[in-house]
C-alpha cells in the first residue's frame, strides 16, 4: 500500500516536471517568435524611413540647379530624421525597461507647463497629418514631484500614439485637471480614431504590442509599455478607455500632486550702505 502511494507521488511529480518543462519550452518559443517579429519590425521601420530620406537627399542634390526643389525636399528629410531619432530612443528604452534601469529625477515641476511645452513641440506633427490638437489644460499649475524629461516622454508617446491611430481630419484632445485641494491630478489624451476592443484595453500596454487599431501597424510597440512604467515610477496609474471600434480612445493618467506648491527661492536682500 505504501509503495503504491509512493509510486503515485512520483508519477505526479514527474507529470508536474513534464508540464513545467513544456511550459518553459512554450515560453521560450513565444519569446523567440516575438524577438524575430521585433527584429523584422525594426528592419521594416528603418526601410520605411531610409527610402524617403534617400529620395530627399537626391532632390537636395539636384536643387543646386533648381533651388525651388529644396523647399520640397527639406521637410521630408527633417521628418524622417525626426522619426529615426524617435526609433533610436525607443530602442534604447527597450534595454532600460528589460533591465529595470529606467531612472527618474524627483524635483517639483508643473505638469501643466510640461504638457503645454510638449504639445507645442508635437503640434507640427498633427498639422502634417491633417489633424487638430486641442488643449484643455485648465488654470492650475499641477505641481508634482518628478522628472520633466520623463513626463515629456510620457505625453509625447501618448500624443504620437493618438495621432497614429486617428484619421486625417480627426482630433486629439490633451486635457489636464487638478484642483487646489485635490491630492491627484488627471491627464487625458483622447482621440477620434479607430478605438479599442474591450480585450485590447489592457493588452496595449504590453511590450511589443502593436495592436489592431490600424490597417498599417507601425512603430515598435513599446511606447505605451514605457508610458506605464514611467507613470508607475512617479507613483501614478494609467489606463485606456474606449467605447469600441471606431469610437475613439482615451488614455487616462493619474498622478499624485504635491501637498503644496513649491516656494520660490527667497530674494537676496542687500541693505543700503
Amino acid at each position: 500500500m505504501h509503495n503504491h502511494h509512493d509510486a503515485q507521488t512520483l508519477d505526479i511529480q514527474q507529470e508536474l516536471r513534464t508540464r513545467s518543462a513544456q511550459a518553459a519550452l512554450d515560453r521560450a518559443a513565444r519569446d523567440s517568435e516575438r524577438k524575430d517579429v521585433f527584429i523584422a519590425t525594426v528592419a521594416h521601420e528603418l526601410r520605411n524611413m531610409m527610402a524617403p530620406l534617400g529620395a530627399a537627399l537626391e532632390v537636395i542634390d539636384r536643387s543646386r540647379t533648381d533651388p525651388k526643389l529644396l523647399d520640397r525636399a527639406l521637410p521630408v528629410a527633417r521628418r524622417q530624421v525626426r522619426h529615426l531619432s524617435h526609433l533610436v530612443e525607443d530602442l534604447l528604452d527597450i534595454g532600460r525597461i528589460v533591465n529595470d534601469q529606467v531612472l527618474i529625477e524627483r524635483k517639483p515641476l508643473s505638469l501643466r507647463q510640461v504638457a503645454e511645452d510638449t504639445a507645442a513641440a508635437c503640434d507640427p506633427m498633427f498639422g502634417e497629418r491633417g489633424q487638430q490638437l486641442l488643449l484643455d489644460l485648465g488654470e492650475d499649475a499641477a505641481w508634482v514631484r518628478g522628472d520633466a524629461l520623463r513626463w515629456t516622454q510620457v505625453i509625447t508617446n501618448l500624443l504620437h500614439n493618438a495621432a497614429k491611430f486617428t484619421p486625417e481630419g480627426g482630433e486629439v484632445r490633451l486635457q489636464l485637471r487638478a484642483g487646489p485641494k485635490a491630492s491627484w491630478c488627471e491627464l487625458r489624451v483622447a482621440d477620434t480614431g479607430r478605438g479599442l476592443a474591450r480585450a485590447e484595453l489592457e493588452s496595449v500596454f504590453g511590450m511589443f504590442s502593436r495592436g489592431q487599431r490600424s490597417h498599417q501597424r507601425t512603430g515598435l510597440g513599446i511606447g505605451l509599455a514605457l508610458v506605464r512604467r514611467l507613470v508607475e515610477l512617479h507613483g501614478g496609474t494609467v489606463h485606456a478607455e474606449s467605447s469600441g471600434p471606431d469610437r475613439g480612445t482615451t488614455f487616462v493618467v493619474r498622478v499624485p500632486l504635491l501637498p503644496q506648491a513649491p516656494q520660490p527661492a527667497a530674494a537676496l536682500c542687500i541693505s543700503p550702505v
